[in-house]
């Protein structure tokens, strides 16, 4: 008898024990902030919270009917950037919680010494925030950015803001960055953060005869011992994809004395930079190789020509940059970094203000390899 009544006991008390979501909310009653704008206006941070609604990506993803794109932009201001964060919570009339963001956008101004400090050092204290949100810089209106639509109102989830890795894998120039990423190679003495500028373009999609406005990789704003060096556009900036260990796969257009020879696909080149010690001076040799296939044939010719003149363009694009980071002070090569690396020693000896000077000599030699390995599900044709 005694055995049965502890045994009712245990029973009846075991189920108090056990652990239980007594806090718990459900998810329509809290506000989910998907992406993070910080704008400085004026002595002023303006922030802009993109909130989801997770109620219609279920039914998205369920087959259900898209009838909007679930999403609203809240906007708070203030001398701090705590502060602007605070403002936006009086006019919501949930509970926001913040860790779901997938992304962070900064203005041009934002990513200056003074507020970017301020605003890591929040985001390093506040335990919702995390360090995987994808990393952007916009000069165009952040709630332009945060209001772009989705083709046939899908989420916003699947969108460049969100997750720009996949449109990445299929042609690769900027390479999108996370926020751990962006914190790291700013703090590094002498290495270029490029910050992938986000921007609406209005004219190359349409949905039931309107415009739709997509978002658009366009260029990237610089940064380099902490401070920003202005914005470039992508044109500028398409030498940095041979040196991206990142790179997964890019078209380039090969030319011949201004006639198109074919146009190529170049997968995951290799880079190596080197640093070359000579009577106290220091030159860098840049060795390149990349892959890949003939894509479109526009003159009929042998390949190892193909393969020569494309070598030749991506020596020209690497050049370029170097020569354009020159002009603006910047090392835009990572040239001094790559010397900071090898030899720390002589880094420090020859450093000014935490950079390598550079010079029209620094880069003695870039050597690139191209090897197209066939033309596609088609055979090329050869000239006799």
């Amino acid at each position: 008898m005694m055995l049965r009544l502890r045994a009712i006991a245990i029973t009846l008390v075991f189920p108090v024990l056990l652990c239980g979501c007594w806090n718990a909310r459900e998810i329509e009653n809290l506000l989910y902030v998907n992406a993070l704008g910080i704008d400085y206006v004026d002595n002023e941070f303006v922030v802009y919270a993109q909130i989801l609604s997770f109620s219609s990506i279920a039914k998205t993803e369920a087959g259900g009917a898209r009838s909007t794109s679930g999403s609203a932009v809240a906007k708070g201001t203030g001398k701090t950037f705590v502060n602007a964060l605070f403002n936006i919570y009086p006019t919501s009339q949930k509970q926001m919680t913040w860790s779901h963001i997938r992304s962070i956008v900064f203005s041009e101004s934002a990513l200056a010494k003074k507020q970017m400090e301020e605003i890591l050092d929040e985001l390093d204290r506040f335990y919702e925030f995390r360090y995987t949100l994808w990393t952007f810089a916009t000069k165009d209106p952040i709630i332009d950015i945060f209001n772009a639509k989705q083709v046939f109102d899908l989420p916003v989830i699947y969108s460049q803001l969100a997750n720009p890795s996949d449109l990445y894998e299929q042609n690769s120039v900027l390479h999108p960055m996370k926020l751990f990423q962006f914190i790291a190679r700013r703090d590094e003495p002498n290495l270029v953060v490029y910050v992938p500028i986000l921007s609406i373009n209005r004219n190359s999609w349409s949905e039931d005869k309107k415009a739709l406005p997509k978002l658009k990789m366009i260029g990237a704003c610089l940064l380099q011992n902490l401070e920003s060096r202005g914005c470039w556009p992508r044109s500028d900036l398409l030498g940095l994809r041979w040196l991206d260990e990142h790179t997964v796969r890019t078209l380039l257009g090969v030319t011949k004395e201004g006639q198109l020879l074919a146009m190529t696909i170049l997968e995951k080149p290799k880079v190596k930079i080197e640093p070359r010690l000579q009577n106290g001076m220091v030159t860098f040799t840049i060795d390149i190789h990349a892959t890949g296939y003939i894509t479109q044939v526009m003159t009929v010719g042998p390949i190892n020509e193909i393969e020569k003149e494309a070598a030749k363009k991506i020596e020209a694009e690497v050049r370029a940059l170097f020569a354009k980071g020159r002009k603006h002070n910047i090392d835009t090569l990572q040239l001094g970094h790559a010397l900071y690396r090898k030899y720390p020693q002589e880094w420090k000896r020859l450093q000014k203000n935490n950079a390598l000077p550079l010079s029209q000599e620094s880069l003695s030699t870039v050597n690139v390899q191209v090897k197209l390995n066939n033309g596609g599900i088609s055979k090329v044709k050869q000239a006799n």
